[in-house]
């Protein structure tokens, strides 16, 4: 049986495709802190604790500022991925890394990473902003060269929308494993201010 939709949910999927329609030109584009040329963002990643990856995996995944074998889809959640995959666990030590580029970006679905083309109509789907830190090796002798990127995901749903996971919101995710540091440079405030403004001039309407 096909259920009747309320007017209430009407209105709220028509807010949604207007707000959306201007939202996918901006992050398909993505919104890439960098200051041009630089290779980085001004933010360090550090790996406080060690890291456990699973066998047959080249990612460690952190919830609730635990690792875990799976990640809910109805909560933020955060990757840390490698280059290649190994048959045994292993263990990612203590390391400093430079964040060089943040991009973002909307999917319909963050597993199979299927981008949101069209929005969504159905105020029962997720949408789901993904958030890409690239690594690099800060200048740290104990850093793994073959560091990847911080991936996270910012699910949202019945017909709301919001931004990708802030600092402080990263930070809770990964728990004590990693520290999120925000070096204070002029380039790095500048580029992180024009982001977020073009992130307000596309939010929603309330």
């Amino acid at each position: 049986m096909t259920r009747t939709r309320t007017r209430t949910e009407t209105a709220a999927g028509e807010r949604l495709v207007c707000a959306l329609s201007l939202l996918l030109l901006a992050s398909l584009a993505g919104c890439a802190l960098a200051p041009a040329g630089s290779g980085d963002t001004g933010l360090r990643l550090r790996v406080e604790q060690p890291v456990p990856f699973p066998a047959g995996s080249a990612h460690a995944t952190f919830q609730r500022g635990r690792v875990v074998r799976q990640a809910s889809l109805f909560e933020p959640y955060c990757q840390l991925e490698v280059n290649t995959v190994a048959e045994r666990r292993r263990t990612l030590g203590p390391g400093r890394y430079r964040v060089t580029r943040i991009t973002s970006r909307l999917l319909r679905d963050p597993i199979t990473r299927i981008p949101l083309l069209r929005p969504a109509l159905d105020c029962h789907d997720g949408i789901f902003q993904e958030s890409i830190w690239r690594l690099a090796p800060d200048d740290d002798p104990g850093a793994y060269g073959e560091i990847r990127h911080l991936r996270c995901i910012a699910p949202y749903y019945n017909c709301t929308f919001g931004p990708p996971l802030a600092l402080d919101q990263v930070q809770l995710v990964v728990g004590p494993y990693l520290a999120v540091v925000r070096l204070v440079t002029a380039a790095a405030a500048d580029s992180a201010q024009s982001c977020a403004a073009r992130a307000v001039a596309t939010d929603p309407p309330s």
